[in-house]
């Protein structure tokens, strides 16, 4: 039986200004399936992501999880849905770490000590159980991301989506948020990351996107997908593929 899909984009379409950032952009992903969306910067990761996350209007199509376009909900039923990093967060958050990351459970149901159970858990899968009582503000762009990522995970719904979460991370710690993220998916999540990271993207999605112009150029897994002669013609420079 073929999985139900819990993420969908039916001809999905979004332009800034009269220029076109996604065209016609098809997608599906099950649950317990881990996706990552590459392709050279202005390709439309970030905006098929927020159109997904129900923070932009499609101008033509059907953006959908879990059935529903998430736009039409308002902040709070969004976030019960889904959970969302944005590629950029603040840096002026007065808050210690274990606040700011208790912050993902605002939308949720759970009880306070389920809550500061789950709180404790992503701390600890993010490697910043030491940094609990400092204030975010204080911290390196490294560590910021890593709370801001612990706080995604916190929330309740069925989607996660994440946006270039590995930005600003050392080796180590990138390849510890997408193991994570590989986890949520087996966990039964679907699960969808931008990065351009390669490396990362072929070790651990399941499935890879290519995008180029707005528009899906091929779709499957990375042998299928991440080849020297299509990573040459995307991101225009030499490429060549070497398997580990």
């Amino acid at each position: 039986m073929t999985p139900i899909p819990m993420i969908q984009a039916r001809g999905v379409t979004y332009a800034y200004d009269q220029r076109t950032a996604v065209n016609r952009l098809e997608l599906s992903v099950a649950a317990g399936e881990f996706v990552c969306l590459v392709g050279p910067n202005g390709s439309g990761k970030t905006t098929a992501l927020r159109l997904l996350a129900g923070e932009l209007v499609p101008a033509e199509g059907e953006a959908l999880i879990d059935g529903a376009a998430l736009w039409r909900l308002g902040v709070r039923e969004r976030a019960s849905h889904r959970a969302f990093l944005a590629q950029h967060d603040r840096r002026d958050v007065p808050y210690p770490v274990r606040t700011v990351v208790g912050f993902g459970a605002y939308a949720s149901a759970m009880d306070t000590h389920e809550r500061e159970a789950r709180v404790t858990r992503a701390l600890s899968a993010l490697e910043i159980g030491g940094l609990a009582d400092r204030p975010v503000a204080e911290l390196s762009g490294g560590e910021r991301r890593r709370v801001a990522i612990a706080r995604t995970l916190v929330q309740d719904g069925t989607v996660l989506l994440m946006d270039e979460p590995t930005d600003s991370l050392d080796l180590g710690h990138a390849d510890v948020v997408m193991r994570r993220c590989r986890s949520e998916a087996r966990d039964g999540r679907a699960v969808v990351v931008s990065t351009h990271d390669l490396n990362l993207a072929a070790r651990h999605a399941d499935t890879v996107v290519m995008l180029r112009h707005g528009e899906v150029r091929s779709v499957g897994t990375a042998s299928d997908v991440l080849t020297a002669e299509a990573l040459s013609e995307v991101y225009e420079c030499d490429v060549r593929v070497m398997q580990h």
